[in-house]
């Protein structure tokens, strides 16, 4: 009998210190969630950089998932004081990819110099030879940077399109979209929100996953009522998907919005959180133990949050029969962090409004990369429509 008590207490202290490690686990990955990144990892680096080859110049840099993705990309170095716009694969194994270079924007890339592959082309709007003015929006928590990309004509803000970047990114990413919103003759007011560079703070600092972010969105919409929108068109990426779908559900003035474009948003956080989970190699259960921290107000408050996350009222589905307009969903079939199956399950919960694109090959809010031409094409087709009729 003792020896079964002594095993039965062995056990109980082997799964109670299971418990506690992977509690901590959790508390480590809810917090990483919704903490800003002001610095961007930096996961590669440059190997080798030969600017007169036959057919042009080219970088290699060591591998990894990001840097094999075909289409067109950025890669920034020297701590971001370098710029090179990529073209298409050249050759690779499993230690090296060697990348066509479209341009050199900024400084020389040297051997060994870290660098990170990023979706924005462009780094700015000049570079897209865009024309553009610097914008503050009016918010509660301050004035928030904008760029404002006008529309070839008279009346600039007649018709505008509201941009809002993901989750950890800034106003590079939805830039990609800007010439083909200009082409249907809109022109684009790309965003920032709270916590962003250059922006001011949330009250704690810490992102909401949209629950609190659409505010922001909501003010941008004022403002182009204000200089005089009469058509407004709400884009969002990723976690800035999400925060559209959230604008329309609790905005006053979701009812001057005409239609929503959105590219690989966040849908469902159960499975966005689970995919994190699967691609850090994390035991499974931290995913559940996660959504627990971030909705409770215990967990919120460990983790620095001033109020807990709603997650269940983030989740599209749930609320899809709420909807009322029409939506370009475009999204790409490897994504690793957005799982397409959301994406596909959102669009069958609403075939009647949503026009569902998919993207073989292209991973998060990788769809303009890996085919621009398609991308461009349905996103000035789809914003050159009418007005839906009452």
């Amino acid at each position: 009998m003792r020896a079964r008590a002594a095993v039965a207490t062995g056990v109980g202290v082997a799964a109670a210190a299971v418990a506690a490690g992977l509690g901590t686990m959790a508390f480590v990955y809810a917090r990483q969630l919704v903490r800003r990144a002001r610095h961007p990892d930096r996961p590669s680096r440059i190997v080798a950089f030969r600017p007169d080859v036959h057919g042009g110049p080219s970088v290699t840099i060591a591998r990894y998932p990001e840097a094999v993705r075909p289409g067109r990309f950025g890669l920034w170095f020297d701590d971001d004081r370098g710029y090179l716009r990529l073209g298409g694969v050249l050759a690779e194994d499993r230690a090296r990819v060697t990348r066509r270079v479209d341009l050199v924007e900024l400084g020389l890339p040297v051997a060994g110099m870290p660098c990170r592959v990023t979706g924005s082309y462009w780094r700015d709007p000049a570079a897209a030879g865009l024309p553009s003015e610097d914008v503050l929006v009016p918010t509660e928590l301050g004035p928030m940077p904008a760029w404002f990309v006008p529309r070839r004509g008279s009346a600039p803000w007649e018709q505008v399109a509201i941009l809002v970047h993901g989750w950890r990114s800034n106003r590079l990413e939805p830039l990609r979209s800007v010439p083909a919103v200009r082409a249907a003759g809109w022109s684009s007011l790309v965003v920032s929100y709270r916590n962003d560079a250059g922006a001011p703070d949330g009250p704690d600092g810490k992102y909401h996953l949209g629950a609190t972010e659409w505010r922001d969105v909501e003010a941008a919409i004022r403002l182009a009522i204000e200089r005089g929108a009469r058509r407004i068109v709400l884009g969002g990426w990723s976690m800035g998907g999400g925060t559209v779908l959230q604008t329309l559900l609790r905005s006053e003035l979701a009812g001057r919005v005409e239609r929503v474009l959105l590219d690989a948003p966040a849908l469902d956080w159960h499975e966005i959180l689970a995919a994190y989970v699967r691609l850090e190699r994390f035991p499974r259960p931290i995913g559940p133990i996660a959504e627990r921290i971030l909705r409770s107000g215990a967990g919120a408050r460990l983790i620095g949050l001033d109020e807990p996350i709603p997650l269940r009222e983030l989740d599209a589905l749930g609320f899809a029969t709420r909807l009322a307009h029409p939506i370009l969903l475009l999204q790409g079939d490897d994504d690793p962090t957005t799982p397409v199956d959301a994406a596909r399950r959102f669009a069958a919960a609403r075939p009647d409004l949503v026009r569902y694109e998919e993207f073989p090959g292209a991973g998060h809010v990788r769809a303009w990369n890996a085919d621009p031409e398609r991308y461009d094409a349905l996103v000035t087709a789809w914003l050159g429509q009418d007005p839906p009729g009452p």
